[in-house]
């Protein structure tokens, strides 16, 4: 079965949505909302968490391709 690639855009979009939520974090702590803050703090870090292993990820697709000589140019 083929490995599928995730779309580039798509971990960008993570990356925004995990500095948004780590902006919210930094807020909430800073109006003493510690709850929320953990929180957001802690869904900010697994987005980034997502992201890196998503571009690890297609890294390695990528690699085995090229290695099987099945890389599409386009």
């Amino acid at each position: 079965m083929e490995k599928v690639k995730t779309h580039p855009f798509i971990l960008i979009a993570l990356l925004a949505s995990s500095i948004s939520m780590a902006l919210y974090a930094y807020r909430n702590f800073s109006n003493q909302e510690i709850g929320f803050g953990v929180t957001f703090t802690l869904l900010s870090l697994f987005l980034i968490g997502l992201t890196i292993s998503g571009f690890k990820r297609n890294r390695k697709i990528d690699a085995e391709l090229e290695r099987s000589g099945h890389f599409k140019e386009r």
